[in-house]
């Protein structure tokens, strides 16, 4: 390299023990340059020689010239580097790329890239590429591959970048809502977050999507016109020392309504309503909003806890009741909205009944019984269900029921009531039992003996003995004969003292085995025979009776022994007792069935009859 000093060096042969140097530069001899080295700094193309001069004995071709040795000397290279960035400045968050261009770096330049004085890893290019931030000092450092450079390595310019941040922009007020045909509230800005002198320009929109500037509206703050329907606004900012501006704001929605005329109105699930039974009013609200408030009102007062669409309550006659609602709808007219008035009638409970009634019980066999159901509160269009034994008879839904029964039947009738307020309902009657009797046509008895307590019937006649036979009831045995028509008594009828024969024709159809007839019923008596008595010997009173019987007798000793019987319809016998004299005694058939009872007085000399009807 240019200004560099070389050594030269000769190496003599056979140059004995003082050989002599003397060096030249391009032929002329260099003055004290007598020395086996030579040092000078050389330009290009110099021609260096040494001549020997040799001391040894007896040498040949003394002095010698060595060969020459031609000089190549570079110049000297100023290594240098500048760094150019792509943009500068630039906004937040752009990325740079920076060149390095280097003077004399050579065929394999170096480079290394540093960012405020720190090495980027990795960064060794001739191009460098990254996100600055404001203020960042950028440099490359340049490693020369070049011969004889200078200022080697070499340090770029430094490139300080200005970044400049984008536009943040200011909020706008909220959402409004108003009423068709009124002035919005103003709409109020604020200025961007960054930036200086900053520009505003309202814009509106009808479709939230193409937006269009207001005129005029350059300001920070706005104040709307009269708005008709909804219309969207934004505002466009922007400001110096910022990017990407202009930006728009948040959108501001002011909705506007028509005006709502809120009203209400109430039903009632039933009126007139029975008294104790709860109702239900119901409440259609118009234009009540997402949330409707209801107030209840029953006669003009609040009715605490009662703020649904619905209420439930059991009413009082002439209660007046109304509902109050208080729309949140926007833009209301006549809120909050009453109802109409509901008054209501309130009817007290009626409780629902049934009875039946048999045309006949006990009947015969084969008879058509009619059944009368008699309702209590069934209103005006009962319906009946008539009964059998349990079983619902289809088609039996009038007031009254025939058919045929058997005995042991047992039937019921059920009730609906169409009354209002009705109670009890559906409601069950009575049982009425049946019983159905088997009686004979005609009955003829002859030769019978008779010493306990028989009955017998016939629809028609009953004929007695006759014929030469005997019918024969002895003492302590009663025979009892009903019929439907007649009845014979003919020879061979025989009573001793102490029995008992009484016979009568039924006018209701009970017979022997039927239930006793009810108090009042009017049988029809043929005829009594009483054997062995002249005269009557005894009273009985009151008779009907409800129960207590006076006997009273005439004509027998003081200490003459009586015996009183009473016997049912069926030849039961319900009493039997002894007296020792005596003028009055008491009976009872307290507790005994309603109907008619036989009663038999035996004594020593007489006996009689007399039939009881116990009501």
């Amino acid at each position: 390299c240019a200004g560099t000093s070389v050594t030269f060096t000769a190496s003599p042969v056979n140059g004995g023990s003082t050989p002599l140097f003397q060096w030249k530069v391009n032929g002329i001899s260099i003055t004290g340059a007598t020395n086996s080295t030579y040092s000078y700094i050389p330009i290009n193309n110099d021609a260096v020689i040494c001549v020997l001069s040799s001391s040894a004995t007896c040498p040949i071709g003394n002095p010698a010239t060595s060969n020459a040795v031609s000089m190549n000397v570079n110049p000297l290279l100023a290594v240098s580097v500048s760094v150019t960035p792509s943009a500068n400045p630039v906004c937040a968050g752009t990325s740079v790329t920076f060149t390095a261009t280097p003077v004399n770096g050579g065929s394999t330049p170096g480079y290394q890239w540093k960012v405020n004085g720190t090495s980027i890893s990795g960064a060794t290019n001739s191009t460098y590429s990254y996100v600055p931030i404001n203020n960042d000092a950028v440099i490359c450092v340049l490693s020369s591959s070049t011969t004889c450079p200078i200022g080697n390595p070499a340090i770029s310019n430094i490139v300080t970048m200005t970044v400049i941040p984008l536009l943040t922009v200011g909020y706008t007020g909220s959402s409004q809502i108003v009423c068709n045909g009124t002035v919005p509230a103003q709409l109020t800005g604020t200025p961007p977050l960054n930036g200086v002198s900053s520009t505003y320009q309202w814009q509106s929109s009808i479709d939230n999507n193409l937006f269009t500037n207001v005129e005029g509206a350059t300001n920070l703050n706005y104040q709307p016109g009269i708005t008709t329907i909804t219309t969207y606004f934004r505002q466009m900012q922007n400001a110096l020392e910022t990017c990407n501006g202009p930006l728009p704001t948040n959108t501001v929605t002011i909705t506007v309504y028509d005006l709502l005329p809120v009203s209400i109105s109430i039903g009632v699930s039933s009126n007139p309503a029975c008294h104790g039974s709860p109702v239900t009013y119901s409440a259609t609200s118009v234009n009540g909003g997402t949330a409707p408030a209801y107030q209840w009102q029953v006669n003009s007062i609040n009715i605490s806890g009662a703020t649904n669409a619905n209420y439930i309550v059991p009413p009082e006659n002439n209660d007046t009741v109304t509902c109050v609602l208080t729309s949140n709808a926007p833009c209301t007219i006549g809120n909050p909205a009453t109802s109409n008035k509901i008054a209501m009638t309130v009817n007290q409970p009626v409780n629902v009944s049934v009875s039946i009634n048999a045309s006949a019980n006990p009947v015969f066999a084969g008879t058509l019984v009619t059944f009368t159901a008699t309702p209590v509160n069934g209103g005006t269009a009962p319906v009946y269900s008539w009964k059998v034994n349990g079983t619902i008879v289809i088609g039996a839904n009038s007031s009254t029921y025939s058919f045929i029964p058997e005995d042991g039947d047992f039937i019921n009738c059920l009730l609906v009531s169409n009354a209002f307020c009705a109670m009890n309902n559906p409601a069950t009657s009575n049982f009425v039992m049946m019983k159905v009797s088997s009686v004979p046509s005609t009955l003829v008895l002859q030769n019978f003996n008779i010493t306990d307590a028989k009955c017998f019937d016939a629809n028609e006649t009953i004929t007695v003995a006759g014929s030469g036979s005997e019918f024969t009831i002895q003492s302590g045995g009663s025979a009892t004969m009903i019929a439907g028509n007649k009845i014979n008594f003919l020879p061979g009828t025989k009573v001793f003292p102490g029995g008992y024969l009484h016979g009568y024709i039924t006018t209701t159809g009970q017979y022997c085995d039927s239930k006793s007839p009810s108090a009042g019923t009017a049988v029809e008596e043929i005829k009594t025979n009483t054997i062995h008595v002249t005269e009557p010997f005894f009273k009985i009173y009151p008779n009907p009776t409800d129960g207590i019987l006076e006997l009273e007798l005439n004509g027998l000793d003081a200490t003459e022994i009586i015996r009183i019987e009473i016997y049912n319809m069926t030849g039961e016998k319900v009493i039997s007792t002894a007296y020792a004299g005596g003028r009055k005694h008491q009976l009872s058939l307290s507790g005994k069935p309603g109907g008619i009872y036989l009663l038999q007085v035996v004594s020593a000399k007489f006996s009689g009859t007399a039939r009881i009807i116990k009501q």
